[in-house]
């Protein structure tokens, strides 16, 4: 009856001190667990090894020593919050050997916990590591300036820099782990990031050009597409990177050169093939009158000196815009420039029945320049408002203090210049149909007065002109105070 009541007893200690034990090393195993389901189950755990141990003792009746002794064990093993040996082995009998084998298992609990705990502060270090490489890839990202765009497996938003934000016109804060199509609204970038991620297992890696906008407010961007993919077999995609370079200007140049070479190219071949046919003309001995042989050499001549004053056009302007021409500024007064140019093209205004006026302030309004731009870029504007004036017309210089800008005005009452050529006159040779008839010119003149008052002075032209009433240039240069 005894060894009845001792296996009994050996079998409730095992099963309520082995379950409570599991139990209780459960939370330690999870370190995610929340705080009150650890509780609970290290409380479980507790309660079923004390009820193993009193239901041990009731019905073995066990020696009191002997169960003092373990209780008295196990209340300093709480105490201290240490796991280690719980039983004593040295009796023969059933609790002796339970003592051995409880013993054996809370050694492999501790050993496990103690792997445990070993491997929650490795994993602690590699998640501290990767949030710093996390914030580290993120700091790169908004630093760059290029508009960035990062989309997870789902086509939702998880990262984005400041620059894709002014690009879209969106708020990341606002907007991450949205659907992209709920945060961009083109339809035309939104086809782009679809096509990638539906083919992107077989082009991870990919650059396209898209377009924003339309007329002048379109932007060109240079799209590079990369899509992250997963797995064994690299099978799976888990997100994808769009980085948008805007080559709008890069665009515009591009265009620039193309049209100043077609430009050029045309314009020196209508001086060269109008000598071409003039010499040959002469060689072939069609000529034979002196009068007629000297108006074919005239008309050589002029067609030279016209190549050649494009030539000198081209050549200073690309000086100019390449910054190879040095600038000299210096304190001077706008009123000894303009009457400078007025003792220059008063024989030609003269010729042509023109009446030149000059209304010059007598405060000398002076400016920070360079003298021989200024004085070329006035005599232009000037030299043109005296070509398109018919005979008997009337122009009319004049500067006035405006707004902190001492401003230079040549009026006209010539031909005009027709509204929808008024914001392309100053583009590199361009010329109005209109103006075009009324005098040769390169179309160059302009573009340059354009650079020398902008670029290098820092200043604005604009103008103002009505068809059959003439024009007024106005230019607009920094007052020295």
């Amino acid at each position: 009856m005894i060894e009845v009541r001792r296996i009994a007893a050996v079998v409730l200690l095992f099963l309520g001190v082995g379950v409570g034990l599991h139990l209780l090393m459960t939370p330690l195993r999870d370190a995610g667990q929340p705080a009150t389901i650890k509780a609970m189950t290290l409380a479980c755990g507790l309660a079923l090894a004390v009820l193993g141990i009193i239901g041990g003792y009731l019905v073995a009746r066990v020696p009191k020593e002997r169960i003092g002794a373990v209780s008295a064990y196990l209340e300093g093993m709480v105490r201290k919050g240490a796991i280690g040996l719980v039983l004593s082995e040295s009796e023969a009998d059933a609790l002796g050997r339970l003592g051995h084998a409880v013993n054996r298992y809370m050694t492999f609990v501790k050993d496990e916990i103690e792997q445990t705990h070993l491997t929650a502060k490795e994993r602690q270090i590699q998640i501290k590591v990767l949030e710093a490489e996390r914030r580290h890839i993120e700091s790169v990202i908004h630093a760059i300036s290029d508009a960035v765009l990062v989309t997870g497996a789902f086509g939702d938003l998880i990262l984005a820099n400041e620059a894709a934000e002014r690009v879209f016109h969106f708020r990341f804060e606002t907007s991450v782990r949205k659907p992209i199509e709920e945060v961009i609204t083109d339809k035309g970038f939104l086809a782009i990031l679809q096509e990638m991620r539906e083919t992107g297992l077989f082009v991870p890696h990919r650059t396209v050009e898209w377009v924003q906008g339309g007329g002048e407010n379109a932007r060109t961007w240079r799209v590079i597409l990369n899509t992250v993919v997963e797995g064994k077999k690299r099978e799976r995609i888990s997100g994808a990177v769009a980085v948008l370079h805007d080559v709008t200007k890069e665009k515009e140049i591009a265009r620039m050169k193309s049209d100043f070479v077609s430009n050029v190219s045309h314009e020196l071949k209508t001086p060269l093939a109008s000598i071409k046919a003039y010499v040959e003309m002469l060689i072939d001995g069609e000529v034979q009158d002196p009068a007629q042989s000297r108006e074919f050499f005239q008309t050589i001549a002029s067609e030279t000196d016209r190549m050649s004053r494009l030539i000198d056009n081209i050549l200073n302007l690309s000086r100019l815009e390449s910054g190879l021409v040095p600038v000299n500024k210096t304190d001077l007064a706008v009123t000894e420039i303009l009457r400078d140019v007025s003792e220059v093209m008063t024989p030609q205004a003269v010729q042509k029945n023109i009446r030149l006026e000059t209304d010059l302030a007598p405060v000398f309004f002076r400016i920070h320049g360079d003298r021989d731009m200024l004085y070329q870029a006035v005599l232009n504007v000037v030299s043109n408002a005296v070509k398109y004036t018919p005979d008997g017309g009337k122009v009319r210089v004049s500067t006035y203090l405006s707004d902190g800008s001492v401003v230079v005005e040549v009026a006209d009452n010539g031909y005009g210049i027709p509204p929808e050529d008024a914001h392309r006159i100053f583009e590199k040779f361009f010329r109005s149909g209109h103006s075009g008839k009324a005098a040769p010119g390169t179309g160059l003149g302009l573009a340059l007065v354009k650079h020398v008052i902008e670029v290098v002075h820092g200043g604005r032209i604009d103008v103002e002109s009505e068809i059959g009433r003439g024009s007024t240039f106005r230019l607009a240069l920094p007052a020295v105070r």
